[in-house]
């Protein structure tokens, strides 16, 4: 079993290389122009995503709750090594990643208070 595992490891990065200079020499371009903005993409994306999961990391772990933040920066990590990844194929499918709206929802401002939810005032009609 490990012996498939690794064969699937190397052939399906191999085939994506393929795939990719096939593409390549079917648009009549050559084949780094396929390679190189999805590198850089990638590096940018993963440099931004790491700053960012350490700090929010660190939020979910004092509030002992893992929020979706976190999840939603683990998945921008992914199309980053995605993209990092040479080949055509796997940019589009780090693209998908990137589309996929974010999870995070604005939480509601708690409100404390000590007596009755009544607002005390005066108020004058204007005519």
């Amino acid at each position: 079993m490990p012996l498939v595992m690794l064969g699937i490891l190397v052939a399906l990065p191999m085939l994506d290389i393929y795939a990719t200079l096939r593409l390549a020499e079917a648009l009549n371009v050559p084949g780094w122009t396929l390679f190189v903005p999805g590198v850089i993409f990638g590096v940018t994306i993963f440099k931004r995503e790491t700053r960012n999961l350490r700090s929010r990391f660190a939020a979910a772990m004092q509030s002992m709750t893992l929020r979706p933040i976190v999840f939603d920066s683990g998945r921008r990590l992914l199309a980053a090594l995605l993209l990092l990844a040479p080949g055509f194929l796997s940019d589009v499918f780090a693209l998908f990643l990137l589309l996929i709206p974010s999870r995070a929802v604005a939480q509601p401002a708690t409100v404390v208070a000590s007596g009755p939810q009544t607002m005390d005032g005066e108020y004058r009609r204007v005519e």
